[in-house]
């Protein structure tokens, strides 16, 4: 142990021969949780996940880091056939999207009689925060499998105190108080003028395929979408589709983003400004997070609908917060590429990959340099 000049201590520096490599608090904490963790930039399949005993929740678990994994993150959490997992509570928020599985989650807050959600393929819901919240599988023959995609680095970086996120005697009893209808399938659409009637508020999504998008054609030919408000979280969600034969316009956002592939096949094109683009080849059950402030664009190759889930850090439509880029035209430029505006090299390499997939295109080619490239 060493001190220097101003009497830190330093012992925890040792071998460091950069403070940048520190690692962060959470970074330690996820180490310390003992189960896989995956540092890599899509999974093909998120029910091909390997993964490992997890004490805190009596099941089964693995982390997956994606792109900017210092804001938000996910984790895969497996419920064995006929089993409850230990109860948990944590005060940052999370996401649970149902890979597979049949069964319910209780919530209990002091003061305040039980409530429950009950859940099965393709279900989204968050749990609200710091209550106490068990899985159960109600299949006695096959695991249950959800995925978690929470602001947990962000919450644990802040107060670097694992007792304070995960032992907090705190009650939000604005956000849940033991209602019956929290988790009823009851939802209503909101008209924030910037959204338009694209904005959702519910506690529950049943099921992600079924739920009901609008028609968003800013974002491309016959793209559809509809923003989640959900367990008052500051997280924010949305589900978006796009046609048979069509892909939507390159764009960029804020950090953070884990986009789940809900239906059909296809491929993604990422990269930052000046970049060669890296391909993502996506199916049902894939995901991946763009980085921040770096361009994508989703090109549908199957023969039907093309559907995902993106579940993302602070945005959320009723309780905004800016974490980094957040979009629209800045100093770093637009959030946005026109399909005028586009390299012509996109749509002759997708018109050859529909050609190869015997999939007619269903978009005209662009008449390139007239488009704006705006946003």
């Amino acid at each position: 142990m060493t001190t220097d000049d101003s009497g830190l201590q330093a012992d925890h520096y040792e071998g460091v021969k950069d403070l940048k490599d520190l690692p962060t608090f959470y970074e330690e904490w996820q180490r310390g949780e003992g189960i896989p963790i995956y540092k890599v930039f899509h999974v093909n399949r998120l029910v091909d996940v390997e993964l490992g005993p997890w004490e805190r929740f009596g099941g089964n678990g693995a982390f997956i880091n994606l792109a900017d994994c210092h804001i938000t993150t996910a984790a895969i959490l497996e419920v064995p056939p006929g089993r409850t997992l230990n109860s948990v509570k944590h005060l940052f928020e999370s996401w649970v999207y149902v890979i597979h599985g049949t069964g319910e989650t209780r919530f209990e807050q002091p003061g305040s009689p039980p409530g429950r959600v009950d859940w099965t393929d393709r279900a989204l819901f968050g749990p609200p925060a710091n209550t106490l919240y068990t899985h159960r599988n109600l299949d006695p023959d096959r695991p249950a499998r959800l995925l978690m995609v929470t602001n947990a680095p962000l919450t644990l970086n802040l107060y670097h105190n694992e007792d304070y996120v995960f032992d907090n005697p705190f009650v939000f009893k604005d956000r849940f108080h033991g209602q019956n209808e929290f988790f009823e399938p009851n939802s209503e659409f909101l008209t924030p003028t910037y959204l338009g009637a694209r904005v959702l508020r519910t506690n529950l999504i049943a099921d992600t395929l079924d739920t009901h998008l609008a028609s968003w054609d800013l974002r491309g030919k016959g793209a559809r979408t509809v923003h989640l408000s959900m367990s008052d979280h500051t997280m924010a969600a949305h589900l978006s589709s796009f046609e048979i034969g069509t892909y939507k316009k390159a764009h960029r956002h804020g950090p953070g983003a884990h986009v789940i592939i809900l239906q059909g096949q296809g491929y993604s094109l990422i990269w930052k400004e000046g970049d060669v683009p890296q391909r993502v080849d996506w199916q049902e059950g894939s995901m991946f997070s763009p980085p921040e402030w770096a361009f994508h664009q989703h090109f549908n190759t199957g023969t039907g609908p093309a559907r995902y889930l993106a579940l993302r850090r602070g945005g959320s439509p009723e309780h905004k917060m800016k974490i980094g880029m957040s979009g629209g035209e800045n100093a770093e430029g637009p959030d946005q590429i026109e399909y005028e505006q586009e390299d012509p090299a996109i749509y002759d390499d997708y018109a050859r990959e529909l050609e190869r997939e015997n999939v007619k295109i269903a978009m005209p080619r662009p008449k390139y340099g007239t488009g704006d490239r705006r946003g």
